[in-house]
């Protein structure tokens, strides 16, 4: 577990985070008026910080990890670095105060399970671990779901997304659709 500032992000250190991990960094500074794909050194300056975050989460043996973020993010978008925490596939970045996604329209993509992927392992699992009341009740959340259990979403504007093969692709996609914010708060 990492503290970043208020929030806690759960990690398994079993997980490469680092090595196959690219995302697309999206560059939505205020002053550039449309979205645009983040210059390398800027990309390089966020994999390295990242990376460095991760190294001091693997060098520790504590089960709960809190990194100083004044200090391992100096000058960074802490949006940024969080987005690299969660891996989302593209990553928002601004050098101001401020970003250009309100009215931009942005494809917002839904990663998740298909029902049919969850298998028994996963109600046994839930059956040792909590009371039958408990079980039943996340059984009947997730066959009340319908046919998907959407576990995160992330946005990317849609100039920047050519394709729907880049999105269809991705490990657990299940579904997008474009929408169009009047103010988007980062």
């Amino acid at each position: 577990m990492v503290k970043l500032e208020y929030d806690i992000v759960l990690l398994d250190r079993r997980h490469d985070f680092v090595s196959e991990y690219a995302p697309v960094v999206i560059d939505c500074s205020s002053y550039r008026g449309t979205p645009v794909l983040a210059e390398n050194d800027v990309c390089d300056q966020y994999r390295a910080a990242f990376g460095n975050m991760i190294k001091s989460v693997n060098e520790t043996d504590e089960d709960q990890v809190i990194l100083d973020l004044d200090s391992e993010c100096k000058g960074l978008c802490l949006t940024t670095i969080f987005g690299f925490f969660l891996q989302y596939p593209y990553v928002y970045y601004t050098s101001d105060s401020g970003n250009c996604l309100a009215g931009v329209e942005l494809i917002l993509v839904e990663l998740g399970l298909k029902l049919n992927h969850v298998t028994s392992d996963v109600t046994n699992h839930v059956t040792s671990d909590v009371t039958n009341l408990v079980t039943s009740d996340v059984t009947n959340h997730v066959t009340s779901a319908g046919t998907n259990q959407v576990f995160t979403t992330f946005s990317v504007p849609k100039v920047l997304c050519q394709t729907e093969e880049q999105l269809t692709s991705l490990p657990y996609y299940l579904r997008h659709r474009t929408v169009c914010l009047d103010s988007v708060a980062m």
